[in-house]
């Protein structure tokens, strides 16, 4: 699997094999990353239908190639 960078406010789709499989399929709005020396770690996801974010392994999800504004959540 290619490993790239998902920036912030980028829209994500959790994917098939997914370690939190509740959320397969699920798309949200990357607003934390899980960053240490330059390793991604994870991201904090709120996904489009919650109030809350939802931590995901950097394997459990892609990009959709829809960016959203800071603006859009805070």
């Amino acid at each position: 699997m290619m490993n790239m960078k998902i920036d912030f406010y980028q829209e994500v789709q959790v994917v098939p094999d997914a370690k939190n499989s509740k959320y397969v399929g699920r798309k949200g709005v990357v607003l934390g990353i899980s960053e240490e020396d330059g390793v991604i770690y994870g991201y904090a996801v709120i996904l489009h239908d919650k109030e809350n974010t939802v931590y995901f392994e950097k394997d459990d999800l892609v990009p959709t190639g829809v960016v959203f504004k800071r603006e859009d959540f805070y």
